[in-house]
Formats: structure tokens, sequence, C-alpha cells
């Protein structure tokens, strides 16, 4: 046998089943065949006995799985069938019900086994057919029925060595996705680290470099570049902290939809506070556009914690018209965003958010007012384009606000709370 785990998969054993469905309807044929005839002891026992083999595999999973663990136990069968030829006769009806032997010999087995099988089955229904005293047997029992097990058991290996080969192309693949998300995955985190962590890094060293000589020649201002100097260190930790929640947060061979829903569920655990997740239609955008939006969502939702003081957020997922949209809204304390979209002194978020909406063709919306909430727009095209805004400043596929809301803001993106 080929493996033992051929039986393990859906398709085995749907095609297993489909050979033993196949077998009962044939015997049930051999009876219509009979009509009129006596219907002896000998046709009953075997039109029962495969039968009982047949639907024992059809509806016991246990033995099912015995005959996955041992495989050989399929050679039964084929005796079977042999002791129903002998015993009916070649010219039975009944003979039709063992053609699925050769079909389920020629799937299950490796060819050479296959080949011993089909050469017993052949060998076995011809000595039959001398042995017996039927008088001169036509071309069909002669030899139609012997091609037949011949011919069902290529039929059987061709499926087989098919659906190996699918197997195998499909495990390549997944393999390939693999292995392209992960270089996607080390080329982000070097780009992220370079233009973000590295640079307030470096800017931190050089300060550092220069404060004893500021020191040394003007107290009063050592003090200030001390302060910008713990300024950067915080920033600093945060974006190590951001990169980190982004890297566990985006899991790139599963689909968009589950990580987003696990992450409103893990963000309504962390914060009590209700987080509903809604999706509309199917997507499927490109790894860089999906890391840099998730990185989005991740900040609104960060933004939304820290600043919103909501009793209720919603996150909605748009799939509509060949757009992707993701729509973060709450119904908290909301500000006045800033024309420009840029940050509040010593805040970062909104620049951060705008710049990733940018360097990945998305379009960020925000649109908040003084305790009537906010709401956080990102959507691009489903290919990962750079995306157009609808005529209200909506990116086409995301539903407007549940409410009116006050000033918006919008470049290529626009910031939210920082």
């Amino acid at each position: 046998m080929r493996t033992g785990t051929v039986w393990q998969d859906e398709f085995s054993r749907r095609l297993l089943g489909i050979a033993m469905l196949v077998r009962l309807i044939s015997i049930l044929m051999a009876f219509v065949g009979l009509v009129g005839e006596p219907l002896t002891a000998t046709v009953l026992a075997c039109s029962l006995a495969m039968s009982g083999a047949s639907l024992a595999l059809l509806l016991s999973p246990a033995v099912a799985s015995f005959v996955a663990r041992h495989p050989f136990v399929c050679v039964t069968d084929v005796l079977l069938s042999l002791a129903v030829v002998a015993l009916v006769g070649v010219e039975s009806p009944l003979v039709i019900a063992t053609m699925s032997s050769a079909l389920v010999v020629g799937f299950l087995f490796r060819p050479v086994i296959a080949s011993a099988c089909g050469i017993v089955l052949v060998a076995g229904y011809l000595l039959a057919a001398v042995v017996g005293d039927f008088g001169e047997l036509g071309f069909m029992t002669a030899m139609g029925v012997p091609t037949l097990y011949v011919g069902l058991i290529v039929v059987g290996g061709a499926v087989r060595h098919a659906h190996d080969a699918q197997a195998e192309a499909v495990r390549l693949v997944a393999e390939a996705r693999f292995a392209s998300a992960s270089a996607d995955e080390r080329a982000r985190l070097a780009r992220e680290m370079h233009d973000s962590l590295g640079k307030t890094l470096h800017g931190i060293s050089l300060g550092a470099e220069a404060l004893p000589r500021i020191l040394a020649r003007d107290p009063g201002a050592a003090t200030y570049y001390a302060t910008a100097l713990a300024d950067g260190a915080e920033r600093a930790a945060q974006e190590a902290r951001q990169i980190l929640v982004r890297l566990r947060a985006d899991q790139p061979d599963r689909p968009l939809v589950e990580v987003l829903r696990e992450r409103c569920a893990a963000w309504e655990q962390e914060t009590g506070v209700t987080c509903t997740f809604t999706v509309d239609g199917f997507v499927d955008i490109s790894t860089d556009a999906r890391y840099e939006l998730l990185a989005i969502v991740e900040e609104a939702l960060e933004n939304a914690r820290r600043h919103a003081e909501a009793n209720r957020l919603v996150v909605r997922l748009v799939g509509r018209d060949g757009r992707v949209g993701v729509e973060v809204e709450d119904d908290g304390r909301g500000f006045v965003p800033a024309p420009d979209g840029t940050s509040p002194p010593r805040h970062y978020g909104l620049t951060g958010m705008a710049e990733r909406a940018r360097v990945a063709g998305l379009e960020l919306t925000i649109r908040s007012a003084p305790a009537r909430g906010t709401t956080v727009s990102v959507g691009l095209a489903a290919a990962g384009g750079g995306a157009t805004a609808a005529a209200d400043g909506y990116p086409s596929p995301l539903p407007k606000p549940l409410a009116p809301q006050g000033a918006g803001a919008k470049v290529a993106s626009a910031g939210a709370r920082g």
C-alpha cells in the first residue's frame, strides 16, 4: 500500500464510500436480473455477505479506522469477490457487484500489489469459468469481465496518482506561501526597525553623546536636552512595544477576518468595553497592505483604550465592489482632528498612521468631534493598490457613521488621537 494515511483524507474516504455504494446498487440490479429465477441459498448468502461488508465500511467509523490502520484487510474483499464468483458462477448477474473490488484495489495499493491482486482476480474468475459447467461462454463472459477487472484497477491507480499529485501540489503551494510570508515578515520587521525604532535610537545616541558638552557650556539648556532624551527613550520603548504587538497580531497564514475577530475579542477582554466585530463580504489583500492595515487598526484600538473613555466600540470589515475597508468606531469623548492629520506635541500615533497609509497606498480618514465619538476608516482596492475616496470622504466599501460627526482630517491618510 502506498501509505497508511490514504484512508485518512476525506477524498479517499469518499471514493471508497462511492465504490461501496455502487456495489450495493449492483446487488440490487442483480436481484432485478434474477426475477423469475429461483433464489438459492447460495445467492442469498453471497448477497448478504457483500452487502454487509459494504454497509460496514459506509456506516461504521470504527471499521473505517481499522481498515486505515490495517489496509491489507482489503485483500479479504478480493477473496470475498472470488468466493462469490465461484459460488454463483460467472454468468450470474451478481458478478457485476465484484467490480468495485478492482477499483478499490487500484486506488488503495501501489502498482505492484494492485497488479498482483488483479492477477488473482482475473485468474480466479477464469478458473471458475473453466471449472463450472457453463457450456460455451460468450465474449462478454470470457473476455469482457476480466478486461473490466483490469481496466478498473488501472482507473483506480490513475485516480490515486492524480490525487497524490494534487495533494503534493497543494503542499508545495502552502510551503511556498509560508516561505513567502516569512520573507515578507522579515523584510517588514527590518523596515520597521529602520524607519522607526532605529532612527529614534540613533537620535537618542547622538543626543546622549552631545549632552556632556552642553552641560559644561549651558546647564540650563542641558535640562531641556535631558528631557528630550527621556521623551525619545519613551518613544523608542513605545515603538518597540508596537512592533511586538503587530508581529503577534498578524498571522499571514490565517484569514484576515479571523485575525481581526480575535483581536477585537482580546481588546474587549483587556478593556472591559464592548467591542462588536462585523463582516460584510469576502476580502483578500496583499501581505504588505494587510500588515499596514492591521497596524493602523491596532493604533486605533490603542487610541480608543487610552483616550476615548468609550462605552462601546464597533469594528467593521467590508469587502465590496473590488474594494476592502475597515472601520473602527467608538462612542467616546471625541476630539478635534488637526486639518493636516499630524499628532499633537509629544504624541506620535497620528503621524505613524498617516505614514503607514501613504506607504501601503491606503486611504485613511478620521471623523471626530468632542462628545461625538471617533470613527477611523481605512480602505484600499482588494488587490492592494492605492484606493481613492468616495465623494463624501469615505472609502467606498465602508458604511457611513452611525451618527453625524464633526471635523474630519484626510490626507492620503489622516490621524486620530495619538
